[in-house]
């Protein structure tokens, strides 16, 4: 009966304690509401990742961390033919299968048919409770309130909630007949994780996105160098777990800015690019880890699909896949050397790469921005896409249904600097020439850095320290976080060099993986930097001087930056093994059974709330207040509720302004707190930047149409986009006459939304947020 007992509080300590490591960081019924849809999305994750790893790898139990990193992969491959299908029948009948419904249901059938499988770890596994507690923190964080953060994640939680909403990619912004010209697998993955925690408003998701992407290699990797440094080494495998455990908390939280890179998470699909980037790096090390061939051979044979991905990401991933993947999983592989397959491995390659080829062109023909270039370019792809009902934008523009952007402020002329093959080939040598020296500038300005340091030490000067000895252009290294990083590497480095001398003189020094890991990776970011180098000076040479070519090289110039988050943990975790190891020979003290007890749990008690006390890098996120405001479920509620009086088909003026954005973009910008729940609206939001009814107008229709002192030329602006209502979120106005009077419109106008055609009464209000009617076209010449 005792040892019955003794077995299930076992049994129920694991699950209770990554429960009490998710909610520990909740301090409101809607932060608890995200963190057990997190939890849910978790369980579903590792749930498609472990059939993933039996069924393809042969691996009877991946790690928690391996199993959700893998799992979003395998439910993203899965889901391009899958939603493929839901959009044909969308298409077809006019309804789609929702996509929390097809996540949900095929996860049950799924639990159905593995539930005696299925059994909670009986094994207390301390790095996945550290990474749980991590990510738990940040999901808290993010879900104190739904804003988005800027424009930026404005629009990638509208376009998410484009998919979840339709149940597909949809190719079009909705209700436009217009190809959408942004990718769309970023938004895909996100829409999974929201459907997996069955469909909590998006913006928390997305939010969170870049520190989960780059956290959930870095612990699967993690995961599988315990695994392999257990196997090889002596000590208690919680040794390993609490050395990568401390140097994963330390690099999240303290050197990199992991949780919120840049101001207002600008560029959010390229800092969460990590996760896809190392990939082929994950499989190489499950492949040596597990000891499976299976691993190593996806990691190649999948190129296709991971090329999809990344093309689909952003259009510079699948630059980055070349110049920084393939140099790191070299050395990777090189280091660990993972089996080779002795049963048919070329077969077995070929068919791998076959099955990613064709879910590859799946994921292709399913993408807007794919589609778009595709249709301006092919003529058969152009032909297939008017069958659809669909045109380009320049189609648009050209049949008056879209008005042109003309979003660049210069419209500078193309100005090609090469009119032939030798001139690129000439600019390309050069680039390769200065990218060389990239390992060289690096270690000069480490050098640099040391001398000042020792000659004029100040706070200016440790704040900035060896941030240029990193092997990139520009990395993401905190503040004051250069010194204690490349201080890490070199007392790793020293070791390894200390240990070769001793095995030189004849002591038995043991060989290990994590030296081999730590030199490995060292070298691949040093190539990987090297390659960045290249890419970014030949985009630069190859600069024609118009906006799009500028874009292009501006990004792989930057492109350090995000790339920087997820690599420089390769070499940081193997540095924290690396220097683990020599401590392991010392002899345990004795201690009494009752003492080890209470140093354990007083142990297991600290780690539970180390994350909680990871503010260092965190102020900027727990301070701000999101896009115009900070907003909440109950406003969600409301917005709903006005939502009711609005036809679908009518279209709905919100306070927007026309916004020349640091003398180089025009952009037309929602206005106050009325912005912050656009990304959930469920009607046709006019000026909405440019999404979907927003999506054909641009800033000359709020300039020359809406605001345009010739009240006839509003008037038929109206009458083209079907304007009958307009939108208010003002919870600070006294009363509806108020918020009507107090938003200003029309930059350099000053003009009420009442002077535009809205009217009182209101037709209804709730929460502060407040619909009017717009007068029809007899009264809106009337100003």
């Amino acid at each position: 009966m005792l040892d019955r007992t003794a077995t299930r509080l076992q049994s129920a300590l694991v699950p209770g304690l990554a429960l009490l490591a998710l909610f520990l960081p909740v301090r409101s019924a809607q932060q608890a509401l995200f963190a057990a849809s997190f939890a849910l999305a978790l369980a579903t994750m590792a749930l498609w990742g472990g059939l993933f790893g039996r069924l393809v790898l042969r691996i009877p139990r991946l790690g928690p961390w391996t199993a959700v990193y893998l799992g979003q992969f395998a439910l993203l491959a899965a889901a391009a033919p899958i939603l493929a299908l839901n959009g044909l029948v969308s298409r077809a009948t006019g309804r789609a299968i929702p996509v929390v419904v097809l996540v949900g249901g095929a996860t049950i059938a799924l639990v159905v048919a593995r539930r005696r499988e299925l059994r909670p770890p009986a094994r207390l596994d301390l790095l996945a409770l550290l990474g749980l507690g991590s990510v738990a923190l940040v999901v808290a964080i993010y879900s104190g309130h739904l804003s988005a953060l800027g424009l930026d994640l404005h629009e990638h939680v509208a376009w998410t909630r484009q998919i979840l909403d339709s149940g597909h990619v949809p190719l079009d912004e909705p209700g436009t007949g217009i190809l959408a010209d942004y990718p769309r697998t970023f938004h895909l993955l996100s829409a999974l994780w929201n459907a997996a925690g069955l469909a909590p408003p998006a913006g928390p998701t997305v939010k969170a996105m870049p520190f989960l992407q780059n956290a959930l290699p870095a612990l699967a990797l993690a995961e599988q160098m315990v695994d392999a440094q257990a196997q090889e080494r002596s000590g208690t495998r919680h040794r390993w777990e609490i050395a990568l455990g401390l140097a994963f908390y330390v690099y999240a939280f303290l050197v990199v800015p992991m949780v919120y890179p840049v101001p207002d998470l600008l560029g959010t699909p390229r800092f969460s690019s990590g996760g896809l980037l190392l990939l082929p790096g994950v499989l190489i090390a499950i492949g040596r880890a597990q000891k499976v061939p299976g691993a190593a051979i996806l990691a190649v044979a999948t190129a296709p699909l991971i090329a999809a991905w990344s093309l689909t990401w952003n259009p510079i991933i699948v630059v980055l896949l070349g110049v920084v993947t393939v140099p790191v999983a070299a050395a990777v592989w090189l280091a660990l050397r993972p089996p080779g397959s002795k049963d048919a491995p070329a077969r077995r390659a070929l068919v791998v790469f076959a099955a990613s080829a064709v879910l590859g062109v799946l994921v292709l023909v399913q993408d807007p921005w794919v589609v778009g270039v595709a249709a301006q370019r092919i003529p058969v792809c152009s032909r297939i896409v008017h069958r659809a009902g669909l045109m380009t934008f320049d189609e648009a523009v050209a049949l008056g249904r879209a008005t042109p952007r003309d979003k660049s402020v210069r419209n500078a002329q193309a100005s090609p600097p090469c009119r032939d093959a030798g001139c690129v080939v000439r600019l390309a040598v050069k680039a390769a020439g200065d990218a060389l020296r990239r390992p060289w500038i690096a270690l000069r300005a480490g050098v640099a850095d040391l001398r000042g340091l020792i000659s004029s030490p100040s706070m200016a000067a440790l704040r900035d320290a060896f941030k240029g000895a990193v092997p990139f252009g520009v990395a993401l290294i905190a503040d004051y976080a250069g010194l204690p990083f490349v201080a890490c590497l070199a007392a790793a480095v020293l070791v390894c060099g200390w240990l070769e001398l001793r095995r030189r003189r004849g002591a038995t020094v043991a060989t290990g993986f994590a030296r081999s890991l730590l030199i490995a990776t060292l070298l691949g970011i040093a190539g990987a930097g090297i390659g960045l180098d290249f890419a970014a000076g030949l985009a630069g040479a190859l600069n024609d001087q118009r906006h799009e070519s500028v874009i292009l090289a501006g990004y792989l110039a930057g492109s350090g930056l995000p790339v920087s988050v997820a690599l420089l943990w390769l070499p940081f975790a193997a540095a924290a093994l690396v220097l683990a190891e020599p401590g392991q020979r010392g002899e345990a003290l004795p201690e009494t059974r009752p003492r080890r007890a209470a140093l354990a749990v007083g142990g297991l008690l600290i780690w539970l709330a180390l994350p909680i006390f990871a503010r260092l890098n965190l102020h900027r996120p727990l301070q701000h207040h999101g896009f115009r405001t900070p907003i909440g479920l109950e406003d969600l509620s409301a917005l709903r509720q006005v939502e009711e009086a609005i036809p679908p088909e009518d279209g709905v003026i919100i306070p927007a302004e026309h916004a020349n954005v640091a003398n180089w973009e025009h952009w037309v910008l929602p206005l106050g707190n009325t912005a912050a729940l656009l990304p959930y609206g469920e009607r046709r939001y006019l000026f909405n930047v440019y999404i979907g009814a927003s999506y054909p107008l641009s800033w000359r229709d709020l300039d020359e149409g809406l605001c345009s002192t010739d009240p006839a030329a509003r008037g038929r602006f109206l009458e083209r986009t079907r304007t009958r209502w307009a939108l208010v979120d003002d919870p600070d106005a006294a009363d509806a006459a108020a918020a009507l009077e107090r938003p200003r419109m029309c930059s350099g106008q000053d003009v009420p939304l009442s002077a535009l055609g809205a009217e009182l009464p209101a037709v209804r209000q709730s929460k502060g947020i407040f619909l009017f009617r717009i007068r029809g076209r007899t009264n809106a010449t009337q100003r």
